[in-house]
């Protein structure tokens, strides 16, 4: 294994804790490790060479596939959150209204 393949095993395994942090509700985290996520792809992508980088075209592609699933997660996350939230706010009111 290469030096490049290793570091995109790596960031097989940040996406699967990404996942698993949305499962587990840690937005917060999430969000976090997310800005850390992005900044070891671009350092991937700026360390290597176009000829190393097209070496591992296929599990770039396969990343790619990955973090875009994860981002229309994350956002569907996000949007529920909001709902979440002006559901909340609406009761709260609601409530201060019947006192």
């Amino acid at each position: 294994m290469t030096n490049i393949q290793a570091k995109i095993e790596i960031l097989f395994e940040f996406d699967k804790k990404l996942n698993q942090l949305l499962d587990d509700e840690e937005h917060e985290l999430f969000l976090q490790q997310q800005n850390l996520f992005g900044d070891q792809v671009k350092d991937c992508l700026n360390s290597y060479s176009e000829e190393d980088l097209l070496t591992v075209i296929e599990s770039l592609k396969r990343l790619k596939v990955m973090v875009k699933e994860l981002q229309n997660r994350a956002d569907q996350c996000t949007k529920q959150l909001k709902e979440k939230s002006l559901t909340l706010q609406r009761n709260k009111k609601k409530i201060k209204a019947y006192k």
